[in-house]
């Protein structure tokens, strides 16, 4: 992979944003996505993505005069770039796992157990696949149109590319609250945000990110065999040094698919020319992401309802 150019050039249209609309509408949605989690994993990690990471990025930049397609990084791309994402995911999946593996080795056993991300597929297996299936056919467009899409292009038009993607990658891995994943999300995040910035598109990175999560999810649901003791610190090198080399081949084609990432002024394109200002105001907010708003908080309210329930019904 190159190196990324530290500044951008400033777009056509001056933007004064910071990630500050973003992340305020996020507290507000992602805080009961929590709680909504503990009432019931699966479906409430489905209403996270949903409402607390898409939801907040949609209604950040409509609410701050901007069209979400160019700002989110919405636009289409070569099917081979998405092809190329793909094998990146999979060699990022080499390299983010074996830095989580050296990382459950560093930390405390008591630290590594408490925050094993396998826990989360303790439970029944209902609730195991609906959790697989939340992962890879939906965290993975929700985080990216938040991450790399909003985050990342609204940081890349202050700092440039290097600090966008760096900026983005760590606010992705503290979102997720889980120190032992913290610095293998960290890679993953960067892995995403050089594909997405390469490309001037999220998609490679949502490809990406769905074969990261599919061989992830794969291993949790094969059960106690996947459950091992972190590897040997040998096995876990080599698993390094064949991701990090395959990184670096997949990045070389991928430069040859992307030779000229476009650069960021192109994401900022008014939803009213005739206001020159991309200040967020609720007032901007469409009508119809405020309907979303009310309808998943009904839905949270029925999550959490049914919590109880869903926990008598599979003894817990």
């Amino acid at each position: 992979m190159d190196p990324l150019p530290d500044r951008a050039p400033p777009p056509s249209v001056p933007v004064r944003k910071s990630a500050l609309a973003f992340f305020g509408v996020l507290l507000v949605l992602w805080v009961p996505g929590a709680l909504a989690q503990g009432a019931t994993l699966p479906w409430g990690l489905a209403w996270t993505e949903l409402f607390g990471f898409l939801l907040s990025a949609l209604i950040a930049t409509a609410g701050s005069n901007l069209r979400p397609g160019p700002y989110l990084r919405l636009g289409p791309v070569r099917p081979a770039a998405l092809a190329v994402g793909a094998l990146a995911g999979a060699a990022g999946y080499l390299v983010a796992g074996s830095i989580l593996s050296l990382t459950q080795r560093l930390l405390p056993g008591r630290i590594s157990d408490l925050f094993d991300p396998l826990r989360l597929f303790e439970g029944p297996r209902s609730e195991q696949l609906a959790l697989a299936a939340v992962a890879i056919f939906l965290a993975p467009a929700c985080e990216e149109i938040a991450f790399r899409g909003y985050v990342q292009t609204t940081l890349g038009l202050r700092r440039g590319p290097a600090a966008a993607v760096m900026g983005a990658a760590v606010l992705f891995a503290l979102l997720h609250m889980n120190p032992v994943l913290f610095p293998a999300l960290v890679v993953l995040g960067a892995i995403f945000g050089w594909l997405a910035w390469r490309a001037g598109s999220i998609w490679p990175a949502v490809v990406a990110h769905a074969v990261n999560n599919a061989i992830s999810s794969a291993l949790a649901l094969a059960g106690p065999v996947a459950q091992a003791e972190p590897p040997p610190l040998s096995v876990i090198g080599a698993a390094m040094a064949l991701g990090g080399g395959a990184l670096l081949a997949i990045g070389a084609i991928y430069r040859t698919l992307t030779p000229d990432p476009p650069p960021l002024s192109g994401a900022v394109a008014l939803r009213d020319g005739g206001d020159a200002s991309t200040r967020f105001s609720p007032a901007r907010v469409p009508s119809g992401l405020a309907v979303a708003t009310f309808a998943g908080a009904a839905l949270l309210a029925a999550l959490l309802a049914a919590g109880p329930v869903a926990g008598r019904l599979h003894g817990r």
